[in-house]
């Protein structure tokens, strides 16, 4: 997804992406790109502009604690050729501890060719892994028997849903496969940020009962770790309809009658009504 990136200025950096025209788990969306595409796109230039720019070491743990977006529909429209973007991000309240960088916010702006895609932001902490290991050590010494990868190939049934319907409104239990090759892509103690993402796009969608429909906005905010041997609920609490059918949704993550993330987002369907001169204009810039 990433293809380079420099350094611009003090604490500024410039990176290069390419989405494909089709992604195993982010499909596109009635001919458009998925915007949690642009989230991910968002989540890994902040960890290679951490490595690479500032020199954290590669075994140092990630928190997340924050993740936003908000993606221009008519700059999302899939072209006849990969999509080619830049990335113009700007690291800011960077803290350091021991020399190495603690934890920063991260500010982006996207375009594809000369139109502006979208843009994003996530405050993150990174920890030396001696500190993670304490920090997780009371929840770790658990008896956890599903830290155990489950047996088995991963089979990509019922469309990616990481939620189950427990019978009450607007409410799911979250269930993801530990062998997706996507959300899980390395081993974890807890549940993943990109999870939790997912779960509340597919509890927004639900609430649309739409097709077609996609989160171009989203705001996210993480406050603990989701544990992974005790259930995790997704509540969904619909708000206004706007003036041009988006849908506001306000979502949360629950465990143990705590709330670990809350998310606020904005839904709509996508209806294929650009004009040739939009498709042909996406198509040329890439």
């Amino acid at each position: 997804m990433l293809t380079g990136w420099r350094q611009t200025g003090a604490d500024r950096f410039l990176l290069g992406a390419q989405w494909p025209r089709s992604h195993s788990f982010y499909r596109p969306i009635a001919g458009c790109y998925d915007p949690l595409l642009l989230a991910e796109t968002i989540r890994q230039s902040a960890m290679l502009i951490s490595h690479a720019g500032y020199g954290v070491p590669t075994d140092y743990p990630f928190l997340l604690w924050s993740l936003s977006y908000r993606a221009e529909p008519t700059a999302m429209v899939v072209g006849q050729t990969p999509a080619n973007l830049t990335i113009s991000a700007t690291c800011q309240d960077i803290r350091f501890r021991r020399g190495i960088m603690a934890g920063m916010q991260y500010e982006t702006v996207i375009h594809r060719g000369a139109t502006r895609l979208g843009t994003g932001s996530l405050r993150m902490d990174c920890m030396a892994p001696d500190t993670y290991a304490r920090l997780r050590a009371p929840q770790l010494a658990q008896r956890m028997p599903d830290m155990v990868p489950p047996q088995g190939e991963y089979q990509d049934d019922k469309a990616n849903s990481v939620l189950v319907p427990t019978g009450e409104w607007y409410t799911w239990r979250l269930q993801a496969d530990r062998r997706h090759p996507v959300l899980f892509d390395h081993p974890v103690d807890h549940v993943p940020g990109m999870v939790i993402v997912e779960a509340m796009r597919q509890a927004a969608n639900s609430v649309a009962g739409v097709a077609a429909v996609a989160p171009f906005e989203m705001d996210t905010n993480f406050i603990r770790y989701a544990e992974l041997h005790l259930p995790v609920f997704v509540r969904a609490f619909p708000g206004p309809i706007g003036p041009n059918g988006e849908l506001s949704v306000r979502v949360t993550v629950e465990q143990d009658g705590v709330s670990v993330a809350t998310g606020q987002l904005m839904t709509r369907q996508i209806v294929r009504e650009e004009s040739r001169e939009e498709l042909l204009a996406v198509q040329k810039v890439g």
